[in-house]
C-alpha cells in the first residue's frame, strides 16, 4: 500500500511527496525551537527576524556581560595568586592535572603512588586552595 503524504497551506489541503512532507515539518518544528528559545532568552523574535538580525547565530554563541568578563579575570587571578601559596609538590599535581590535562591515571603511574592516594591528595590540595581564596 503507497502512503499518501498531504499538508496543509492556509485552508486547503494538498498531497506532497514525502520529501516535501518531511521538509514541511521540519522547518515548522525548526520555527517553534527559535521562538521558544527567544522566549526563553527574552528576545522578541519576530522583530529580531524582521531587522535581519542574526537570531541563530546570537543565541548558538552567547556573548558574555561585562561584569562575568571582570569578575571572571578577578577569580582567575585570585586563584593564580593562591596557588603561589601552595608546597610546590601541590602545585605540580594541580598543573599536571588541570593545565596539561593528564588523567589521574597517568599521573598516579608517573609518580609511582596508587590512585586513590593521588584523588586524595588532590582533594585536600582543593580545599587548601578553598581556605586560601576565603581569606
Amino acid at each position: 500500500m503507497h502512503r499518501q503524504f498531504k499538508i496543509r497551506v492556509k485552508s486547503e489541503i494538498i498531497s506532497v511527496t514525502e520529501e516535501v512532507y518531511t521538509t514541511y515539518y521540519k522547518m515548522g518544528r525548526r520555527e517553534r525551537y527559535l521562538e521558544e528559545v527567544a522566549i526563553r532568552k527574552n528576545l522578541w523574535y519576530n522583530q529580531l527576524i524582521e531587522q535581519g538580525y542574526p537570531v541563530e547565530e546570537s543565541m548558538r554563541n552567547p556573548q558574555p556581560l561585562v561584569d562575568e568578563i571582570i569578575t571572571n579575570k578577578i577569580m582567575i587571578n585570585n586563584l593564580l595568586v593562591s596557588l603561589e601559596q601552595l608546597p610546590e609538590k601541590d602545585r605540580f599535581i594541580i598543573n599536571e592535572l588541570f593545565y596539561k590535562g593528564i588523567s589521574e591515571r597517568e599521573l598516579a603511574q608517573l609518580m609511582m603512588i596508587p590512585r586513590t592516594t593521588l584523588q586524595s591528595r588532590k582533594h585536600n590540595i582543593i580545599k587548601k586552595l578553598k581556605r586560601i581564596i576565603d581569606k
